[in-house]
């Protein structure tokens, strides 16, 4: 019986010289730059960004805090911090944004700001976009970016406004507040920008809250021609102005009704805003300052001075 000749032999593919060869590293989406405003002072606008920000950090997320607050900037009375570098002195082209970033508690990422800024708050724009475009060139190193503007409709507040990828406008019940809330819509509205998402503070209970926002989304339905839509709520609880006080952000260390309110107004946010990723491959994060070794520490400040 015939032997049936050999099949030539098929030569092997050559290995490539790493195992790794060839994968595609997937590059890191830009963290999204959510903006927390509040038109009348007073309404605990930075509190809120504070929590939010230290919830993001204790979710995993690289998270910068920026205090972009040109009157009375106080992130550094809520976080017990203070720096030689600031926004002032980014916006003035004094130094890079890396350079003013100083470590905050859980891991967050903050970059203070000055009350009385001049750069921010005078005539002249180009400090303002300086300052706000190195925040933007910052989101390929963070997984979020959290914006604490000023109180009112000044320049600086509607810039980030405009350039943030959703805008929380911080509100009570109180009807001043309510009606400088509303004067926040008008200007969003009137620069063709979405009206910010509410987030009603320092309610007794839901039905408070709801009945606020109620009221301001039927006027702005009528007047405006646009939608507002309600983020979310928080309680009266005795567990904030304690953390004030004692300046231990309520997003690291509380409990209680507030905490759980504000992780739920996180919750809604995030379904609003991009996607956000969780520690990107291949990215380093900034180097940031420890205040403990080459910052002072900021003077503590009553509970019922910050806002």
């Amino acid at each position: 019986m015939p032997v049936p000749a050999a099949k030539p032999a098929v030569a092997a593919a050559p290995l490539p010289a790493h195992q790794a060869a060839g994968l595609v590293i997937p590059q890191p989406l830009p963290a999204p730059v959510l903006a927390v405003a509040g038109a009348k002072g007073g309404v605990g606008k930075t509190s809120i960004a504070v929590q939010l920000a230290t919830l993001l950090a204790r979710a995993g997320h690289r998270t910068l805090l920026v205090d972009f607050d040109p009157g009375c900037a106080n992130v550094g009375v809520h976080l017990r911090l203070a720096a030689a570098r600031d926004l002032e002195t980014v916006a003035a082209g004094e130094c890079s944004l890396r350079d003013a970033i100083v470590a905050g508690p859980g891991g967050l990422a903050v970059v203070l700001g000055r009350s009385g800024s001049s750069a921010l708050a005078g005539e002249r724009g180009l400090p303002r976009e300086r300052a706000l475009r190195a925040v933007l060139e910052a989101r390929r190193s963070f997984d979020a970016i959290v914006v604490d503007t000023g109180a009112g409709v000044g320049p600086a507040t509607t810039l980030v406004a405009e350039r943030s990828d959703l805008v929380l406008g911080v509100t009570t019940p109180d009807i001043a507040a309510v009606t400088d809330t509303y004067a926040l819509c008008k200007v969003l509205n009137a620069r063709g920008r979405p009206l910010p998402e509410l987030v009603v503070n320092r309610v007794p209970d839901r039905e408070t809250a709801m009945a606020t926002a109620a009221r301001l989304a039927a006027v702005a339905r009528r007047f405006l021609a646009a939608e507002l839509h309600t983020c979310g709520f928080v309680r009266e609880d005795a567990a904030v102005p304690a953390s004030l006080r004692d300046q231990r952000p309520l997003g690291l260390f509380g409990s209680g009704a507030a905490f759980d309110d504000l992780r739920a107004v996180l919750a809604a946010a995030q379904g609003k805003l991009p996607p956000m990723a969780r520690g990107a491959l291949g990215v380093a994060a900034p180097r940031v300052v420890d205040p403990r070794t080459a910052l002072r520490p900021a003077v503590a400040a009553p509970a019922s001075s910050v806002g």
